[in-house]
């Protein structure tokens, strides 16, 4: 208890006196003195479409590459990442040879070998909905003895320590500057480092930055959004209206997305539409309701979707509900 005790310390002096580039290394080496690992991987994301968005990604003693090729496997086999949603805060021992058993998955097991991560204790902390959340995933080489269930008792106490003094460490970074903004991790808020590295990064801002950049791996800033919002402090979302705008607060910048309403992205008659539509109305009532046929409804709905940058009736809803929410 007393080791426990010291390290918790630790980490929430870490968050104290620790820049914000530099606090996932201190931490991740003051939780290692406790339960010792090769690397680590700490990030935050969520799942849409059936795919893992990567909000930040921390490699701790992993080279660049590893990095950089861990993403892309990530996304195409996310079962490995929604074993760990299926039970947040419980911590899991993964055999990675046993993961990436199936042939198809050969190169996801090529890459872990590559990279000593045969071993892996890995624990989460989900937000409300089981959708986006943080995980903390600890490897060893299979040279290594293997991660025992005093590892996962002492990750399980010390992991909610690790995730409060990251968020403790960046609310005082921006607390530091005159006017700084509160940065609760909502929705439309994002935080990076200047050189574009994401700290945090709300569902809606991700959202945004992906449809105009489709590749983007979440990890930094595209480059030509970086330079323009250095620049300009704020850049038009495009067809999807809107915005996003950048406020320098010391070693970061504060993001924050002002989406366009519904009223503004469509036609009166588009508008109307899918309010009726999005309200769970059927395209033979909203004919009528409107004097239009059931196919032109159909249309108008299709014809909205592409202008919203969405592709089904729960998206729909969803962004109804919100410009509710902000009206």
């Amino acid at each position: 208890m007393q080791s426990i005790l010291q390290i918790a310390g630790q980490l929430y002096r870490a968050a104290q006196d620790a820049p914000a580039e530099e606090f996932e290394d201190v931490a991740l080496a003051a939780l290692g003195s406790l339960v010792p690992f090769g690397s680590a991987l700490w990030f935050r994301g969520g799942f849409a479409h059936g795919q893992f968005q990567f909000h930040h990604l921390h490699g701790y003693r992993l080279p660049p590459a590893a990095v950089q090729q861990l993403v892309p496997i990530s996304r195409q086999f996310p079962h490995a990442i929604s074993t760990s949603v299926a039970a947040p805060g419980v911590a899991h021992v993964f055999d990675v040879a046993v993961i990436f058993g199936k042939p198809e998955c050969r190169p996801a097991l090529e890459c872990a070998r590559r990279w000593g991560l045969e071993r892996q204790l890995a624990i989460a902390e989900i937000e409300s909905g089981a959708s986006a959340g943080e995980w903390l995933s600890l490897h060893r080489a299979a040279a290594d003895s293997p991660f025992n269930e005093r590892d996962r008792t002492l990750l399980r106490v010390l992991v909610p320590h690790l995730f409060g003094a990251c968020s403790v460490n960046r609310a005082l970074l921006v607390a530091g500057a005159s006017k700084g903004p509160s940065l609760h991790p909502a929705h439309h808020r994002a935080q990076t480092l200047l050189d574009g590295t994401v700290l945090h990064c709300g569902n809606e801002v991700s959202d945004s930055i992906a449809c105009g950049w489709p590749q983007w791996d979440g990890i930094r800033l595209p480059w030509p959004l970086l330079r323009k919002l250095i620049r300009e402090g704020s850049v038009s979302l495009g067809e999807r209206g809107g915005s996003i705008s950048a406020q320098r607060f010391c070693d970061t910048l504060v993001l924050t997305v002002k989406s366009a309403s519904l009223a503004d992205r469509l036609t009166r008659r588009e508008h109307e539409v899918v309010q009726h539509f999005g309200a769970g109305q059927g395209y033979k009532e909203i004919a009528r309701r409107c004097g239009l046929s059931p196919a032109t409804v159909r249309n108008i709905v299709q014809r909205s979707y592409r202008k919203l940058g969405i592709n089904n009736k729960a998206q729909l809803a969803r962004l109804i509900s919100r410009a509710e929410g902000e009206s």
